[in-house]
């Protein structure tokens, strides 16, 4: 009778080790598809932003003072300042569903 006990005990002790292992590997496969899915969005992000740039870089600003694109998941907006030679211009990218933001001022000659 206390070769069972034992017996049982040991099985009972070896599958809760195995229990915890399962879902600490559960909890790390877990976090790994956040901050891939995160990374991804950064990237996204990070591309609308070089997009808007180059566009602005090729476009007459001259009346042009807000540029806003509609993106089912970002906010992509830039303001333009027209000061005596150039055009400041501020970039903003911002993720609507995840905590990603990107901006930028850069600055354009007048021609």
């Amino acid at each position: 009778m206390n070769k069972k006990a034992f017996t049982l005990f040991f099985v009972l002790v070896l599958v809760f080790i195995l229990s915890l292992l399962a879902i600490r590997v559960y909890e790390l496969k877990s976090i790994s598809s956040i901050n891939i899915s995160k990374q991804y969005n950064y990237i996204q992000a990070k591309n609308h932003l070089a997009f808007l740039k180059e566009y602005l870089n090729h476009s007459n600003l001259e009346n042009i003072e807000k540029i806003e694109i509609e993106n089912n998941k970002f906010n992509i907006f830039a303001y333009i300042k027209k000061e005596a030679m150039t055009y400041e211009i501020k970039l903003y990218v911002s993720s609507k569903f995840y905590n990603i933001s990107l901006h930028e001022i850069t600055l354009k000659n007048r021609k």
